[in-house]
């Protein structure tokens, strides 16, 4: 990903407003151009913002405006008093930030409108990889830079990503120390047993992660093993309870509270433990990294050694490794939203990111 150096010679539009209405504006581009040309004279006209940032006596440190909540929590980490003017909406929630909700705090909030983000006056805005063409195509009339981040499915994709945010703010060596906290996180939630432990990681739904996402690397960090990749599924597949029931992992990681993930009947899979994960982990890298590493390594370190499947329960017939009997009184057949194969459709989440 290529971040180019800001230029702080470039001027605001007000001198040059002619030439940031649009030359080729075509029916149902989504940005009209009566809109166009009142954002432009807004720009031009209103008082400057002060910052902190601006009056670094160094270099030029440019003001940035975040769209994207993974990108939020990575930019509040590398960026200076006054250099960052606004995060996205979904760091305002708390049941989608994927920050510190006092750090969240410090900052404005924006849902993004073209208004909202001029208004703000900043020199980028750091967006996910879905901009609409047209609003793409307005930042760069009106003398915005537009930067992309895309969903970093590795710890070392992480790394760049942040590596890139913190030089396109100005500030490589903040970057470099949040890198530092995040490799002490990972290597502090390293298991000393070298065993791994089959872990399913299962979202309302029955959705589960697939094997190149950030989230399995993070088990395998933490001595586990993807257990839904390991039978053939892939991001966004879904596993049913009928499944899980017949095929029944050591640990079962439910991230989120959908009815399926509390089932009866999965309270008598005893070889099978069950632990809850914030599904806000699931979301970004970055500095999210450190909080799900460590709550892996927790769930990790609770567990007993690994039962030996071929031994069988003391007092009975059945291995550990065999489907359990269900209660007479559970029934698979309740109206519970299970999913109809592993197959399923696209993943649905409370929000996506990019």
């Amino acid at each position: 990903m290529h971040w180019p150096t800001p230029n702080p010679s470039r001027k605001r539009e007000g001198s040059r407003k002619r030439s940031l209405l649009p030359s080729r504006l075509r029916e149902g581009s989504g940005v009209g151009l009566a809109t166009l040309a009142a954002l432009t004279i807004l720009t031009a006209c209103s008082p400057q913002p002060k910052s902190e940032a601006r009056r670094d006596t160094t270099h030029y440190l440019p003001t940035i405006v975040s769209l994207n909540p993974c990108a939020d929590a990575i930019l509040a980490e590398v960026t200076r008093p006054g250099q960052l003017l606004a995060l996205s909406h979904y760091s305002a929630d708390p049941r989608a930030a994927s920050m510190d909700a006092a750090k969240a705090a410090q900052y404005p909030k924006t849902r993004g409108t073209l208004e909202e983000v001029l208004a703000l006056h900043p020199d980028v805005v750091v967006d996910g990889t879905f901009v609409p063409p047209a609003t793409a195509a307005a930042y760069q009339r009106l003398g915005l830079r537009l930067e992309t981040l895309g969903i970093a499915g590795t710890v070392e994709e992480s790394r760049a990503q942040i590596r890139a945010l913190a030089a396109l703010a100005g500030n490589p060596a903040k970057g470099e120390a949040l890198i530092g906290r995040i490799d002490a996180a990972l290597a502090a939630a390293a298991p000393a047993d070298p065993a791994r432990i089959p872990a399913l990681v299962w979202e309302p739904g029955g959705i589960v992660p697939g094997d190149s996402t950030l989230i399995a690397e993070l088990l395998r960090r933490t001595g586990f093993t993807n257990f839904a990749a390991a039978r053939g599924l892939g991001q966004a597949d879904q596993l049913p309870l009928e499944r899980v029931l017949a095929d029944p992992p050591r640990v079962i990681l439910a991230a989120g509270s959908d009815r399926a993930l509390k089932h009866p009947a999965l309270a008598h899979l005893k070889a099978t433990t069950r632990a809850p994960l914030d599904p806000r982990l699931l979301y970004c890298a970055g500095p999210t990294i450190i909080p799900a590493a460590t709550r892996l390594a927790e769930v990790r370190r609770s567990l007993q050694p690994t039962p030996d499947p071929s031994r069988k329960r003391e007092g009975s017939q059945v291995a550990l490794s065999s489907p359990l009997p269900l209660a007479a009184s559970v029934s698979l057949s309740s109206p519970l939203p299970l999913a109809g194969g592993a197959g399923g459709g696209p993943r649905q989440t409370p929000r996506q990111p990019q």
